[in-house]
């Protein structure tokens, strides 16, 4: 039986320096592989260090060359310029990897996985006490990817908001958020005006929910989506260290939903939305409280009851929203009016109405075309070619 070295180095030169190159060839493999993931980790950390204001830190970045991935973990993102301790942006695991169903379609693009990502955000007295940060630090991440992103998902998630010098302090939550986006690249359906899929739900606080879904085309600068926005069962007790800290008023009892539609062409915006407020109870006469914090509740009590559709002990509004994006619409008379309509003709409903839609926009847009070409007959525009 041959041994070791007789395998590896046998006695024929021609085979032996074979096997040698192979040898060699195989140990720089091993070795380029175990040192890959330090020289990507360290490249990763100081492209986002270099963006200004931005302090980025990654536990571990592991490679899986068979399933063509690369996992980052524990990675954070620190927001320099303030006095705030708790990181901007959090991620457990981040698993960046071939989409291999994409290359059916003929695609070869990516998918991005982040587990327990959160986000917080904090404000303050002081810009030293708040925490909002941008988008800035995500670019370096997305150049470092070698191929574009065609699926997204996020599973449990946080959103987390805090104010610790109010008084009294405030700390706001969407928990277990789960997101999915898919086809970003436009790989499957070329021929839809919007391919790609959204779907995000979040718990709000501890009793409510959230929901988004719709689609949207993000392959354009300024991305075209139709999204429908629903929010239900929140306690509006929850909300009370937020509306004392910045409204000066409280709940002592009720229920908070909404429902909105939202859809953009070409940077036209068209929507609305209907913040609902059900078994509202604003003023509950305590000992405790100052006389001007009461006489102040008592306003608020008074103009929710003044609003309230009786029937149904229900509060709400529609806000329609249109123009450009930069420049939306708020349409403050149609609100006020819609306000007194949920109060005496019909209350609304906590529903999305499916009145929204590209179609909608496009319609808008051709009719403003016609009246700029009516009008163009008055105006004299014809005599200044000339």
């Amino acid at each position: 039986m041959k041994s070791f070295k007789e395998i590896i180095f046998p006695s024929n030169k021609k085979k032996r320096r074979r096997r040698i190159v192979l040898f060699v060839v195989i140990v720089v493999l091993i070795g380029v592989r175990m040192w890959l993931p330090y020289f990507l980790k360290d490249k990763l950390v100081a492209a986002v260090n270099e963006v200004d204001g931005y302090e980025c830190t990654l536990g571990d970045l592991d490679l899986s060359i068979f399933r063509g991935a690369m996992v980052l973990q524990e990675f954070e993102i620190k927001i320099t310029e303030n006095a705030v301790t708790k990181p901007f942006v959090y991620c457990k695991n981040a698993d960046i990897s071939v989409e291999w169903r994409a290359i059916f379609h003929g695609s070869i693009v990516s998918e991005v996985i982040l587990d327990q990502l959160e986000l917080y955000f904090a404000d303050g007295n002081s810009e030293e006490e708040e925490q909002s940060g941008d988008a800035s630090w995500v670019e370096p991440i997305i150049d470092f990817i070698p191929l574009k992103i065609n699926r997204f998902v996020i599973n449990n998630g946080q959103i987390e908001f805090e104010n610790m010098v109010s008084a009294p302090p405030v700390n706001l939550k969407l928990t277990d958020l789960q997101l999915k986006v898919e086809n970003l690249t436009n790989s499957t359906d070329e021929g839809k005006a919007l391919p790609s899929h959204l779907k995000l739900t979040s718990k709000v606080l501890n009793k409510g929910n959230l929901h988004i879904e719709g689609d949207l085309n993000i392959l354009k600068d300024l991305p075209d989506m139709d999204l429908d926005i629903d929010i239900k069962e929140v306690d509006l007790m929850e909300l009370n260290a937020f509306t004392m800290a910045y409204a000066n008023f409280d709940f002592e009892k009720g229920q908070f939903a909404l429902a909105s539609e939202f859809a953009m062409l070409n940077g036209e915006a068209k929507g609305y939305i209907k913040p609902i407020l059900t078994d509202v109870k604003v003023l509950s006469f305590k000992e405790d409280k100052p006389v001007l914090n009461g006489f102040w509740q008592a306003f608020v009590g008074l103009a929710f009851n003044i609003t309230k559709n009786f029937k149904k002990d229900r509060t709400g509004t529609k806000i329609p929203i249109s123009g450009n994006i930069t420049d939306p619409n708020i349409e403050i008379g149609a609100t006020i009016v819609n306000i007194f309509r949920n109060a005496f003709i019909k209350a609304y409903e906590a529903e999305v109405d499916n009145t929204i839609s590209l179609k909608d926009i496009a319609n808008d847009q051709d009719e403003s075309s016609f009246w700029d070409k009516f009008k163009g007959l008055f105006s004299g525009d014809d005599d200044d070619k000339e």
